[in-house]
């Protein structure tokens, strides 16, 4: 929520005109939801920064094009430039690159009471710990609500690469806090 006393037309006037105090109380209110966003879809802590950067620029560069009128928009439409961001970090990496090592599993779900028993920042680090295409993948599907179909357009993959890929995060996420938790 921004903190200063201006409505939010107000905000955004001011963001247009290029004032930098507004811009500079947009980017303390926000930066710890959008870091969030970026480690989703980058390798590390350090990427997610520099797509964290990127991306602040780019709303500076671009808030003219944001025609919300609503806070909650705004952080949608901000959240949407981090996510873009980090998804071009790694666009001129092949996808496959990374290594499947779970090739052999078959699908399995992700137990309920397993992630019942775990707070909101432990599942956040277990999906940070994901190779990257998993958590990408997993962020897409999963957080943003695309579909298999849109994941493979934006991943230049194909849609049964999507599905198997969230499958297998999943398996991995499960693996990665079921030693951490005791189901009882």
């Amino acid at each position: 929520m921004l903190s200063y006393n201006l409505n939010l037309a107000t905000v955004i006037a001011n963001l247009k005109k290029g004032n930098h105090d507004t811009f500079r109380e947009l980017v303390y209110t926000h930066t710890s939801k959008l870091m969030i966003v970026a480690r989703i879809y980058t390798r590390n802590t350090e990427d997610a920064k520099d797509v964290l950067q990127d991306a602040f620029i780019s709303i500076y560069q671009h808030i003219d094009q944001f025609k919300g009128n609503e806070e909650k928009a705004l952080l949608a439409w901000m959240k949407k430039i981090v996510m873009n961001a980090g998804l071009a970090k790694y666009k001129k990496m092949s996808y496959t690159k990374e290594a499947y090592s779970l090739d052999h599993v078959l699908e399995k779900s992700v137990e309920p009471l397993v992630l019942a028993n775990f707070d909101a920042e432990e599942l956040m680090d277990a999906i940070y710990n994901l190779p990257l295409k998993y958590k990408q993948v997993l962020g897409l599907y999963a957080i943003e609500g695309y579909s298999h179909k849109e994941i493979a357009d934006i991943l230049n993959i194909e849609t049964s690469t999507s599905r198997s890929t969230y499958s297998r995060a999943k398996v991995m996420l499960q693996k990665s806090i079921q030693p951490n938790k005791m189901v009882v």
